[in-house]
């Protein structure tokens, strides 16, 4: 999937033996630095590789020059200027535009996965719980669902990170409540908010939480009575390195917002910053980039070594198991994950990312006897 700073996802459809370039028949990829034949693609049991052509600038797989090196579903591939994010399946579901919603930047995928589950719960009246990690924007996705209920009626909104107690207006009988950071809200605040919703029917609780719901109830941080309004409607916002499409775009918002001009940042700075962790989220990037801006003067491009204590290995995107298109390749890899793992299911499941009981139904769906035959490593 080609990306970039100009918000077009790009998917260029890849199979065996593929070669990628400028004036490749194969798979088009025009941009500086790319040669008219880069790079080739092959697909083997036990995954996919690329291939350097002999290219001037050279094929990197997340900051790797490499003359050949194996892709995992995520890695980040730069060929010459061009960066593209390497999807091992469903790759239609990329394709498209990233777009601003509010002050929310997101992508065809993040739409699918989880702003449009959110607001089609909201609008049927039911309250919802939006999970995510620091900086991936659930506040503001929590804001942008409680504007669909506006005309429904009041709106008020309570904030758990709020210095004090927080304070819920007295005589207000909302109709949408969005409670920010609930599991840091005081266990008194959250019982008055469950009993105002009790009485009066039609209320809608839009709540954001930084861990999963249950948990945050496991470790006493959100009352039982509380987390029941949800009744299970919770909808996790996908972290930043999940979701590496949308960084171009995330980064050329925050450019415009500051003051930086796009041509000051370097594809060698966009590359590692769309394939680093960002566990601060929107906000961790940032301050990145503007240290990095500070760094290079009004005028100097921006380098990577200016920000290398921000930058953090993103946590490895297990590959999943090709499309059942392809049922032979399937078998293959988990054939091969099972004999890397000396038959251990568990242990072959970690490898590709699954788990157990999807390792047999997809042993299962194969014609594989995992039981009976035995795996391992010749």
């Amino acid at each position: 999937m080609l990306i970039g700073f100009d918000g077009e996802l790009r998917p260029v459809n890849l199979t065996d033996g593929a070669v990628m370039g400028a004036s490749a028949r194969d798979a088009k990829v025009e941009g500086p630095g790319v040669a008219a034949e880069h790079a080739r693609v092959s697909v083997r049991a036990d995954g996919c590789y690329i291939e350097d052509l002999g290219s001037a600038d050279g094929t990197f797989v997340d900051g790797v020059k490499a003359r050949r090196i194996g892709l995992s579903h995520g890695d980040v591939v730069r060929l010459g200027s061009q960066l593209a994010i390497f999807a091992e399946r469903d790759l239609s579901g990329y394709a498209g535009s990233v777009v601003r919603t509010g002050s929310l930047v997101h992508g065809p995928r993040q739409r699918k996965e989880w702003i449009d589950p959110i607001l089609d719960l909201v609008k049927s009246g039911s309250c919802v719980c939006i999970e995510g990690n620091p900086g991936t924007g659930k506040r503001t996705m929590a804001r942008i669902a409680a504007a669909v209920r506006e005309a429904v009626g009041d709106v008020v909104t309570v904030d758990g990170r709020a210095e004090g107690k927080p304070q819920i207006p007295a005589g207000v009988r909302p109709m949408t409540w969005v409670v920010l950071d609930a599991d840091r809200l005081p266990r008194p605040q959250q019982l008055e908010i469950a009993h105002a919703v009790g009485r009066t029917s039609g209320v809608t609780v839009i709540a954001t939480v930084s861990q999963p719901l249950d948990r945050a109830v496991g470790d006493g941080k959100l009352a039982p009575w509380f987390a029941s309004l949800f009744s299970g409607k919770r909808v996790a916002i996908t972290p930043l390195e999940h979701r590496r499409e949308d960084i171009p775009a995330i980064v050329r918002d925050i450019a415009e917002r500051k003051g930086i001009a796009l041509e000051r940042i370097t594809p060698e700075f966009l590359e590692a910053v769309v394939r680093s962790g960002w566990p601060g989220g929107v906000p961790h990037i940032e301050t990145a980039i503007t240290t990095a801006a500070e760094a290079a003067g009004p005028d100097g491009l921006l380098v990577v070594g200016a920000i290398s204590s921000s930058l953090m290995r993103a946590n490895r995107i297990k590959p999943s198991l090709p499309p059942a298109t392809d049922p032979s390749l399937a078998r293959a890899r988990l054939e091969d994950a099972l004999a890397r793992a000396n038959g251990s299911v568990a242990s072959a499941a970690r490898s590709l990312g699954m788990s157990r009981q999807a390792i047999y139904r997809e042993a299962e769906r194969l014609g594989l006897d995992i039981a009976r035959r035995k795996f391992s490593r010749s």
